[in-house]
């Protein structure tokens, strides 16, 4: 039989037992309840971090890429009736006859391709040859300043789009004239054609202003730039090159520039002049001598962001 003092020693030690492992249960609560903290806070870190970085993310690629738009050019080629014109005088009768011509030709000769896809680079070069029956004309194109103008030109080019085709506008500066630009880039020989899409424009911010006022910027010698219609966003494969000093109003999209090599073939061009001046014949503003493109081909191409 135990005695009262013995009975007493063991409640005591079940006592401190069941303290004991009340303290451990308190204690593991607490270290696993710490621990749920931790996580918590870890997975909150972690996902902060996370976002940041793909914001980071986000945000280079953004300063390294662009998402070009090339609406389909849909705008329709319709004939006109010339007996409509007959009480403006016969030139202006000639004038709707050749149009219908033109029309005719854009049908026949006519080049449709489709755009560029994906992202486009927003910085980089190329180096682009035109090679034509009068000499080479190397280019660098600059995709900073025009990204998606300049990827459609490298795209062009890399269909062979531009081969064997002929330029159909030389303008000659003279006394009262602001503009001395060869303009390529229709295969049709028209001026009335593209690729079948257009381009959005991505209009000079950097070209000295006219002093004048009259708000017309100088595209200078040596400028390589889109052509398009009054209409905006209309640019599609047509292209100027300028070998004088040109006025404009800052709308055509510069894509590059335009090699010494190149100049001089452009200025024995110029000094052939044009085979009339009478805006109302046809082939005003036409080369005296054919400058055809053999082909253009694209060369380096330096500083792209990486993929």
């Amino acid at each position: 039989m135990s005695t009262n003092q013995e009975r007493r020693a063991e409640a005591r030690q079940r006592l401190r037992e069941q303290m004991e492992a009340q303290a451990r249960r308190e204690k593991q609560l607490k270290i696993a309840g710490a621990a749920i903290v931790v996580v918590v806070l870890l997975g909150i870190v972690g996902v902060v971090v996370w976002n940041k970085a793909e914001q980071a993310r986000a945000e280079e690629y953004a300063a390294n890429w662009v998402t070009c738009e090339y609406a389909e050019d849909n705008a329709p080629r319709e004939k006109v009736d010339p007996a409509e014109f007959e009480d403006q005088g016969p030139e202006i009768v000639a004038e709707a006859r050749r149009f219908n011509e033109q029309i005719d030709e854009v049908e026949k000769s006519k080049r449709e391709v489709d755009p560029p896809t994906g992202d486009q680079p927003r910085r980089g070069t190329a180096e682009i040859t035109i090679t034509t029956g009068k000499g080479e004309i190397p280019l660098v194109l600059d995709r900073e300043g025009a990204p998606c103008n300049v990827a459609s030109f490298v795209h062009l080019a890399q269909q062979e789009y531009f081969d064997d085709t002929e330029c159909h506008r030389l303008t000659v500066g003279g006394e009262g004239s602001q503009l001395s630009v060869l303009q390529c880039g229709d295969p049709t020989g028209t001026g009335l054609s593209g690729p079948g899409y257009m381009i959005t424009d991505e209009p000079p911010t950097d070209l000295a202003v006219d002093e004048s006022g009259s708000g017309m910027s100088i595209y200078p010698r040596g400028t390589v730039a889109m052509a398009k219609s009054q209409a905006p966003n209309s640019a599609g494969s047509q292209f100027f090159l300028v070998y004088e000093d040109s006025m404009l109003p800052p709308e055509y999209t510069v894509m590059g520039t335009i090699g010494e090599a190149g100049l001089e073939v452009l200025d024995e061009i110029a000094e052939a002049g044009t085979k009339s001046d009478d805006q109302t014949k046809p082939d005003y503003e036409t080369p005296r001598r054919p400058v055809v493109i053999e082909k253009v081909t694209v060369g380096a191409q330096e500083g792209l962001p990486e993929e």
